[in-house]
């Protein structure tokens, strides 16, 4: 089975932040067949925590800013209310006990596409695949 749409989660957009493989299968999607989602919740998270992206990453704030631009250039980014109809079954499936979770969830289920997430609790549920960085690397040919 090829993949080739994702939702992307938290914790691999905060990984883009870095130099490491993630960063280059976001910007190489495209040339790898893939097509990237996020719920617009992500992009707010992400901007209301600006500050612990720096602190995590040193870089300044500009330069946080600046990857967030590109980052929303590089997926496609759903509005919220287009997953109403899917947020009951999505917090049903969400390992956490915060809403959190349920748009990404939601939006893989909208989509009836794969998470991509490192968060080990996602696959505690059996009715949304999840894959990890090191197993997309597989799928992709490693990436």
């Amino acid at each position: 089975m090829k993949i080739r749409e994702l939702v992307v989660d938290a914790n691999i957009l905060v990984s883009f932040f870095r130099d490491n493989p993630v960063r280059f299968i976001v910007i190489d999607a495209k040339s790898l067949g893939l097509k990237l989602f996020i719920p617009e919740h992500a992009i707010n998270e992400l901007n209301n925590n600006k500050q612990d992206l720096i602190k995590y990453t040193k870089l300044s704030v500009l330069e946080v800013e600046s990857i967030i631009d590109k980052l929303k250039k590089l997926v496609e980014i759903i509005q919220e209310d287009l997953l109403k109809e899917f947020e009951t079954k999505a917090q049903d499936l969400s390992p956490h006990e915060s809403d959190k979770d349920t748009p990404y969830f939601a939006l893989a289920l909208k989509l009836g596409c794969p998470i991509w997430s490192n968060e080990p609790a996602f696959k505690k549920q059996t009715s949304v695949k999840i894959f990890n960085t090191r197993e997309l690397r597989e799928h992709l040919g490693d990436r």
